[in-house]
């Protein structure tokens, strides 16, 4: 038993915790959990159904116009899983030492994915205003972190109430007072005219 043991140990990914820089040992699991040489391991975490709380502002909920119903975030692990996952799909095998480089030109160290899927936009041009972030908090105060950059995924269709779809946004937290175990609070304006701040709690101890 304990040789058996001693076998399975060296395969056994790190204790679970956002990965800021993701090394070559912990990228190898997760190319072979995209090709089912192991279970998959989380690179995500998925907030369904997402639970919104208003920070600043009044008569901000129900949302005065479009309202987030579904958010994702992920770090460098989830882009080696990505690139795993298409090379796959290709029938071409990749190793670790192949992906782990283009993961990090996607998406440096320290830096962090959000997925936000909304429901009820009027304009399609109403994507660009929303605003995302995360609040920290330190011992001297609190300060705000806005993301780099927003794109959007390809899912976008027009519904009876507006349009639904996805937007993704760029957050650089290297150098920032995050524990890669711990909450973070990513914050979010709206389409809306009306001051209304709000907030949901990642847990970034729920994957890599």
């Amino acid at each position: 038993m304990r040789r058996g043991l001693a076998v399975l140990l060296p395969f056994l990914p790190l204790a679970l915790a956002w990965q800021p820089a993701l090394d070559l040992e912990l990228a190898r699991q997760v190319v072979d959990g995209a090709y089912s040489r192991i279970p998959p391991l989380p690179t995500a975490v998925e907030l369904s159904p997402l639970e919104v709380r208003v920070l600043r502002g009044e008569g901000c909920l129900p949302f005065p116009g479009s309202r987030p119903v579904w958010a994702r975030v992920a770090g460098q692990a989830e882009v080696v899983e990505i690139l795993a996952e298409r090379a796959r799909n290709e029938f071409r095998r990749v190793q670790a030492e192949e992906v782990l480089p283009e993961a990090k030109r996607l998406l440096p160290d320290g830096h962090l994915r959000v997925y936000l899927r909304l429901s009820g936009l009027k304009r399609l041009e109403h994507r660009a205003a929303y605003t995302l972030g995360v609040r920290l908090k330190t011992p001297e105060g609190e300060s705000y972190v806005r993301a780099y950059r927003a794109t959007y995924l390809d899912d976008w269709q027009e519904k009876e109430d507006g349009y639904t779809g996805t937007l993704v946004f760029y957050l650089d937290l290297s150098g920032k007072p995050v524990d890669p175990k711990g909450p973070l609070e990513v914050v979010f304006l709206t389409e809306s005219e009306k001051d209304c701040l709000y907030a949901f709690t990642v847990d970034l101890g729920a994957f890599y």
